[in-house]
């Protein structure tokens, strides 16, 4: 497959621009560097951290892999098909968990090394300023080395003290980042609709069954055993359950978990936190929408009669009520906001019968109808969510905020609100400026509209998407190898 010349569908402008930057890097004949590319995926594909507040378990994680690489059957790194192994995680000296013995404990999984044969590191490679890596990240990954480069200025946290004393920016060439919430995500206060503090029984059981085994016979590892969430004297469910829900309810309320920190509030902290773009690095992000506008459509004459013959003893003869209302709907709702009515009607008689949950109302965006159904819901849910109460997002509105890939807001994407952000041409800017002037700039490459949040990774997705998210990782990863 050539990613420059395979086919992208209509829609799909950033791997289109994407394909332009890398033909016009090319053409500048620039050597390449050789240096290895690391990925952040985030949960949807297994081994990273999904629910921890913080990125600690998964940056330390890459951090230790990294730190004493050597082949893939070195200390820290686990050849691809091999059973999980772990290595330690440093929570830093403070940490909200009761039990922390279990803290000190923390164990997160190797990293994976995919490395073909004729193109295997060398036996003494270590990560170092002239042993560069990029890295190229979907979802929170983005987020969480936004969070590495700026601990690896040595003089950030004094929490996590193996980080400080030296400036290790310089070791990072490039990051690309994929459908990263720069901006957060409303996703999570769709969630926290489905689950409010006093109704986290259903979270209890989630847990509860996907910690109830030992780490390696898990069908999914939430990465939360530090916080007692992990079962060793082989309790029942119910026993189990009891024990946890206690510090189940704390670890939601107190926002320690990643939901919160991909939050609008949440990358308030992170902006915070990693203001500034590191200067030694080259970055790149590409956005994704799978909604489309909801139709602003007005009721028909047969919905309107349809309505007046839900109420007991009605008399519409002929339908004479939908002939004669149809047309003066100017004067009424649209079908948008007769169908939010009718959801705000059945969400008032369904939250006595104690429901944990409530129905959203429709908003500015639904979901397009390829999209994977698991992302159906989310997607719908966030387009109809408004930017949270005293966040400040300066030339973004609510409705512009809507569009969504299922889980990340579309214009979260291309970069934090700290910025800078550019739209306009990486190799361009390259050519007549050089390289100082085109690093610790996110260069935005645009938005792909035919691909959702489980596409970007390749999960369940069809052979013509898959094709062209193949290319666009081969694009990154040809594009970053000629930079540094």
């Amino acid at each position: 497959m050539d990613p420059i010349t395979h086919p992208i569908s209509h829609g799909n402008e950033g791997i289109v621009n994407l394909r332009r930057e890398t033909a016009a890097i090319r053409a500048m004949r620039l050597p390449p560097k050789g240096f290895p590319i690391v990925l952040f995926l985030d949960s949807a594909v297994g081994d990273d951290p999904f629910l921890e507040r913080s990125h600690w378990p998964y940056l330390i994680q890459q951090r230790e892999s990294l730190r004493d690489l050597r082949t893939a059957h070195g200390r820290r790194i686990r050849p691809p098909g091999t059973r999980t192994t772990f290595v330690p995680v440093n929570f830093g000296i403070n940490h909200p968990a009761e039990d922390l013995g279990l803290v000190a404990g923390a164990e997160t999984p190797r990293a994976v090394l995919y490395q073909a044969s004729g193109n295997a590191l060398p036996v003494d490679w270590k990560w170092s300023d002239t042993n560069k890596v990029n890295f190229i990240c979907h979802s929170q990954g983005g987020t969480t080395v936004r969070c590495l480069i700026e601990l690896l200025s040595g003089a950030s946290d004094r929490n996590l003290t193996a980080f400080l004393g030296v400036d290790r920016q310089p070791w990072v060439n490039s990051v690309v980042t994929i459908g990263t919430p720069h901006k957060g995500t409303t996703v999570t206060d769709v969630v926290n609709d489905l689950i409010s503090p006093d109704g986290l029984d259903p979270l209890v059981d989630l847990i509860t069954s996907c910690s109830f085994e030992d780490r390696q016979d898990r069908v999914y590892d939430l990465h939360l055993d530090h916080w007692g969430f992990t079962n060793p004297s082989k309790q029942t469910y119910q026993a189990m359950r009891a024990r946890i829900a206690p510090a189940v309810t704390t670890w939601w309320v107190g926002r320690y978990n990643g939901f919160y920190d991909n939050s609008v509030r949440g990358i308030n902290a992170l902006d915070s936190f990693a203001p500034d773009p590191s200067t030694h690095t080259y970055y790149f992000t590409m956005s994704f929408r799978a909604t489309t506008p909801f139709p602003n459509d007005t009721l028909t004459a047969q919905e309107i009669n349809d309505f007046i013959a839900l109420f007991p003893y009605s008399w519409n003869p002929f339908g004479v009520g939908g002939i004669v209302l149809a047309p003066l709907q100017f004067l009424g709702p649209s079908a948008r906001a007769a169908l939010g009515w009718m959801i705000a009607v059945a969400n008032n008689h369904l939250r006595p019968l104690g429901y944990f949950s409530r129905i959203p109302p429709p908003g500015n965006q639904i979901p397009r109808p390829d999209v994977l159904p698991l992302l159906s819901y989310p997607a719908y849910a966030m387009g109809g969510r408004n930017i949270p109460p005293g966040v400040a997002m300066p030339g973004i509105t609510s409705e512009e905020f809507q569009p969504n890939d299922g889980i990340v807001n579309t214009v979260s994407m291309d970069g934090p609100m700290t910025g800078p952000v550019n739209h306009g041409s990486f190799a361009a800017q390259l050519a007549a400026r050089g390289p100082a002037n085109a690093t610790a700039i996110y260069w935005h490459l645009g938005t792909n509209s035919t691909i959702d949040h489980a596409d970007q990774i390749g999960a369940f997705t069809n052979r013509i998407t898959s094709d062209e998210v193949q290319v666009m990782y081969m694009l990154f990863a040809e594009l970053v190898d000629h930079l540094g």
